[in-house]
């Protein structure tokens, strides 16, 4: 029985070293972007399983499934054009991990690898269909050589693809010579440095968050991946070829790395990762900014359980500020510009931001969002504690008068009981172009409030009536759920309604596409055009939004989202939840 006993310990022991095994072992030191899932076949199921899976699979979305597969964003249409073979290959043939890696070619340009777990008949299955598609597709087999059995094309479009089945699974890669590289270098173990001697990846997978082994996980040079990004673009400098471009070169140069973990279908929740932000002291300049202040992140009252989404951040204001002038330096491209620019304020205005209204402000963030159905407008606001108020308000709404005086588009106007004025202004960007028409900042209640439509800090300031988030079911869940990465660092906290704070965006891009998010002065909106903006190599995308279905019919898919900051040692964790509503009624 001792024996029997010793035995089943022994392989219970060498079964969580194989499974504990890290993928990154395969592939170089100078990886700029790596991920790896631990089974792609039980990825897919349990992404299936997911509110999202539920929702693309849905009868609802069949008229935008079908739109989206035939358009150029569709993922697999793009991976068989570029490699021969798509997501449902990996699906029918993939038995274990899925790995990919991008690693710079002596083009300077980002290619990627990838190596699956099958078996051999599998492998040469996918090798066959993968052939003819890229024959189909202009390409033809290639004479290149290669330290073991593979099977090359030569691409139309002037690349190549690589396919070898090997000990580790099938490999595939856009680049021989990197192919070659990573092959040689599994025969050499003795010269072989692999990605998991990274000081900076050994940190972020040291202490895995969770127990057992996570579905993905990632990790990406990021510093280095901009250079490569953009030598592509031409915007790195022939003199300085290897020098981050902005804003990276100026104190965000010190973040080593940035990666994380992902759960799918795990400790009730749809969706868990936690992506952790490597940059080890001593930081400097713009970095230094991001050393956040723990403490309180209780949603204040006047956040109302109607509302989208709040978040409360302890960041370091003056911080953060007072550090990043060098990155301004960059955006306007003239050395210098921050600090004329601060001394012209101080001059001609006698606004002093540095020295003047950030010591008054209190290292809290309070930011939270509501849509109105009524007029179809989603509203943004922004709340900033001032410090010892009964003395500093007046102060802080002197220098907010002194800054707008001579803006001639700001409209002032005096609320009911209040001392100081509610201020209208439009929010441009560079080219005169106005995101928000009517913005909104303010000085009452003991704090600076700025938002994007000036009728919400009215609604807030004259007291509007609802019941508080923090005494609310959904948000004290949500607390509960996030608990066990919640910590005396914490220093950020998010709360999120999907099915609120989704509904904007969606019914805008859904009658009026791209070009409506132009004109809805949302904030979601403007992100998700920054994200789709087109250029020479990335076209606008070509899908027919109207093909979604009425939001009504998709509603009860988008649930709750929740997530927490925390400081360590080398950096920052953010941790972020997502689980459907029907785990919330």
């Amino acid at each position: 029985m001792m024996r029997f006993a010793q035995q089943w310990l022994l392989l219970v022991l060498l079964v969580a070293h194989v499974a504990a095994a890290d993928p990154a072992e395969h592939f170089p030191d100078d990886t700029r972007f790596f991920v790896s899932i631990a089974n792609f076949k039980s990825f897919q199921e349990k992404l299936a399983a997911t509110s999202m899976g539920r929702l693309w699979d849905s009868p609802a979305m069949a008229n935008f499934r079908t739109e989206f597969a035939d358009s150029e964003q569709d993922f697999s249409a793009r991976l068989r054009r570029a490699y021969g073979f798509d997501d449902k290959q990996l699906k029918e043939y993939a038995s274990g991990r899925l790995s990919i890696a991008g690693l710079e070619s002596a083009a300077d340009e980002l290619s990627m690898s990838f190596l699956i777990e099958m078996s051999a008949e599998s492998a040469q299955k996918m090798i066959d269909e993968a052939g003819r598609q890229i024959v189909s597709d202009g390409g033809r087999a290639s004479n290149a050589s290669f330290p073991i059995a593979a099977k090359i094309y030569d691409m139309s479009d002037d690349e190549q693809v690589l396919y070898a089945y090997t000990d580790h699974g099938l490999l595939i890669s856009g680049d021989v010579a990197i192919a070659t590289r990573i092959v040689s270098g599994w025969a050499d173990a003795a010269n072989w440095k692999s990605l998991q001697s990274v000081a900076a990846y050994q940190r972020m997978t040291a202490a895995p968050p969770r127990d057992g082994e996570a579905d993905v996980r990632w990790y990406a040079d990021v510093i280095r991946l901009a250079v490569v990004m953009n030598k592509k673009e031409g915007t790195v400098s022939s003199a300085h070829p290897d020098r981050p471009p902005f804003p990276l070169r100026h104190g965000f140069a010190g973040i080593q790395g940035i990666g994380g973990f992902g759960w799918i279908g795990d400790g009730g929740f749809d969706f868990l990762n936690d992506i952790q932000i490597d940059a080890p002291p001593p930081r400097e300049k713009a970095l230094k900014s991001l050393d956040f202040v723990a403490g309180d992140l209780t949603p204040p009252a006047f956040v109302h359980d109607t509302t989208s989404n709040a978040m409360v951040n302890r960041w370091n204001l003056l911080s953060m500020l007072s550090n990043i002038g060098d990155v301004y330096d960059d955006v306007t491209d003239a050395p210098g510009a921050w600090e004329a620019t601060l001394g012209d304020w101080k001059n001609d205005l006698g606004f002093d931001l540095i020295g003047g209204l950030l010591p008054m402000l209190e290292p809290e963030i309070v930011t939270h969002s509501d849509y109105l159905e009524a007029e179809r407008r989603e509203r943004t606001l922004i709340a900033i504690p001032i410090e010892n108020p009964k003395v500093q308000e007046r102060r802080v709404a002197s220098l907010i008068y002194r800054f707008l005086r001579n803006d001639n588009k700001a409209i002032r106007s005096r609320l009911p009981r209040q001392k100081f004025d509610l201020w209208e202004i439009a929010l441009e960007d560079k080219q005169g172009n106005s995101t928000f028409t009517r913005a909104g900042i303010m000085v009452a209640d003991g704090r600076l409030w700025i938002s994007t439509h000036a009728t919400m800090v009215q609604d807030v300031v004259l007291g509007s009536q609802g019941k508080p988030l923090a005494e609310s079911q959904e948000f004290a869940a949500m607390t509960q759920r996030m608990e066990p990465w919640t910590t005396e660092q914490s220093f950020m906290r998010g709360f999120v309604r999907g099915d609120r704070d989704i509904r904007h965006t969606y019914e805008i891009l859904r009658s009026d596409g791209l070009d409506g998010l132009k004109q809805a002065e949302s904030m979601y909106g403007n992100m998700l055009l920054m994200l789709l903006k087109s250029d020479e190599d990335r076209p606008r995308p070509d899908t027919d939004f109207s093909k979604l279905p009425p939001f009504s019919e998709v509603q009860k898919y988008f649930g709750m989202i929740g997530s927490v900051g925390n400081l360590t040692d080398s950096g920052w964790t953010i941790v972020i939840g997502a689980y459907d509503r029907e785990q919330t009624d």
